[in-house]
């Protein structure tokens, strides 16, 4: 008897705990997916989110997205998303398609033509000679939107992409040596220079505009992510004048790189470049392109020239054999990084300490 008296109470449990999961499922099927394409925007935007959202990163940091080729785990993280953030078809052109499928039911923002930063034209590879001229400005030659070369990127009116076009053959190469191709738009892919998240001063915009993107997406979490933005704005502000200074020493030092990807990080600290391997990676550079960079290293004032983890050195290895020229290593993108709020600040302090580690052992 006491046992018939006691089952009811049980089945009783046993509903509401059935009532619990049914009403907690639907909120967190309602907690929009985020899906960031590349680890260095990953980790902004992770770090805006917090615990508000969880952010999944679609490319290993490990692989290169000029010319990734997603697995069907990714396609389907992607095909779930409800925002992606990416860099732009410049960066990640296998993506363009798939988001094209998915802009009618997911917020898709592209940081080159979604939102108002100042961006870099792209550069030929080869030699550069006086491109650059730290001038006297008494700081450490801080990008501060406008002094150092950026070229304001314009916006469309209508679809948000920016009207950059120049007169490039579809599906051509531009005079900067960048694939380009015309994407229906009317303009050019390939105009502007990319790797835009290794500049602070661009972060702290991506930063600030994404707050308010995420923010409009999940007025809820509004209140969390702008506390969020300021603690990251001044994380990136202290790393920032922690790099400056490592820097000082040696920006009078010339290095050649074998990606162009640094142009943001150069022109913020005012370091001195003087040419790329490649512009694109993807692309060999011809015969006659490295006879000139083997002349230009065997000149004897360019102390070092820098590799990524993410392409085989041999290349470089052949440029630079016999000049006297240092071999080096820079990672745009965080290889050996676990994705996370992080991974930004320790992938701005790895570059630093890869220009320091090189050119501090040559003389000025």
């Amino acid at each position: 008897m006491r046992s018939a008296a006691r089952r009811p109470t049980f089945l009783a449990l046993l509903l509401a705990l059935a009532f619990l999961v049914t009403v907690a499922t639907p909120a967190q099927a309602d907690s929009p997916r985020i899906v960031a394409s590349i680890l260095p925007i990953h980790s902004l935007v992770a770090a805006l989110a917090g615990d508000t959202h969880e952010v999944e990163l679609l490319v290993p940091a490990s692989a290169s997205p000029h010319g990734y080729s997603m697995r069907p785990s990714e396609a389907r993280r992607l095909q779930q998303a409800d925002l992606v953030v990416w860099v732009g078809p410049e960066l990640e052109g296998f993506l363009e398609r798939s988001l094209h499928g998915i802009a009618d039911r997911a917020t898709v923002i592209s940081l080159m033509h979604d939102l108002d930063l100042d961006l870099l034209e792209g550069r030929t590879g080869g030699v550069w000679e006086g491109h650059h001229d730290h001038g006297d400005d008494g700081g450490h030659g801080h990008d501060d939107h406008g002094d150092h070369g950026h070229d304001q990127h314009p916006h469309d009116d209508h679809n948000g992409h920016a009207d950059h076009a120049h007169d490039h053959d579809a599906h051509g190469s531009d005079d900067h040596g960048h694939a380009t191709h015309d994407d229906g738009h009317g303009h050019a892919h390939g105009d502007y220079d990319s790797h835009l998240w290794l500049s602070p001063a661009v972060a702290r915009a991506i930063v600030e505009q994404l707050a308010e993107r995420l923010a409009e997406l999940d007025p809820e979490q509004a209140a969390t992510i702008r506390d969020n933005r300021d603690g990251l704005l001044q994380r990136i502000d202290e790393l920032d004048a922690t790099i400056a200074g490592q820097l000082a020493p040696v920006r009078d030092q010339r290095f050649m790189v074998f990606h162009d990807a640094y142009q943001y990080f150069e022109q913020h600290y005012g370091l001195n470049a003087a040419g790329s391997i490649s512009v694109d990676p993807s692309r060999m550079p011809g015969a006659r392109r490295l006879s000139e960079l083997r002349g230009r290293l065997a000149e004897g004032d360019v102390a070092c020239l820098f590799t990524e983890p993410q392409f085989r050195p041999a290349l470089a290895e052949t440029v630079a054999e016999g000049t006297g020229t240092r071999l080096g290593m820079l990672d745009p993108i965080g290889a050996e990084l676990e994705p996370g709020p992080d991974a930004w600040f320790l992938l701005m302090q790895g570059m630093a300490d890869g220009f320091t580690d090189c050119m501090a052992h040559n003389g000025s």
